[in-house]
């Protein structure tokens, strides 16, 4: 059974990290530098995050979108969350074949520090929405 019921606990959780790093800006600094614009899809719950680099602080969107991305990530929702909790590594999820790419994959490992940043925050954010983590 998945870990998010809907995609609407899934965007809020994640809304909620993003809201925090915000109020840092040099937690998404290596981000930005970068100027990427990313869409990462998850599967069971149907998600879509873009993330946008090319602003500061960095735009987050949730849901469908059409637009072009510099990077493309596709992986299951409940891999995202493992990620994002340590109990899943980045490097062996994209080395694994469990993270499908669609642009450069060197520029796929320039999110390890966003990752980094969120997942310091991220199991507080779960315990303070409710969730057993």
């Amino acid at each position: 059974m998945a870990f998010f019921k809907s995609s609407e606990e899934f965007y809020a959780v994640i809304q909620a990290g993003f809201d925090q790093l915000a109020t840092d800006p040099k937690t998404t600094e290596d981000f930005h530098k970068r100027h990427m614009v990313v869409d990462i899809r998850g599967t069971d719950p149907t998600v879509e995050i873009l993330l946008d680099g090319r602003t500061n602080p960095i735009t987050t969107a949730f849901g469908p979108y059409s637009g072009k991305s510099d990077l493309k990530l596709e992986l299951s929702t409940d891999l995202f969350n493992e990620i994002l909790l340590g109990k899943a590594s980045v490097k062996a999820a994209f080395t694994g074949g469990k993270v499908k790419v669609s642009g450069n994959i060197f520029r796929a490992m320039q999110l390890r520090d966003l990752f980094y940043q969120i997942s310091k925050l991220y199991p507080t954010i779960l315990r303070e929405m409710g969730y057993d983590v």
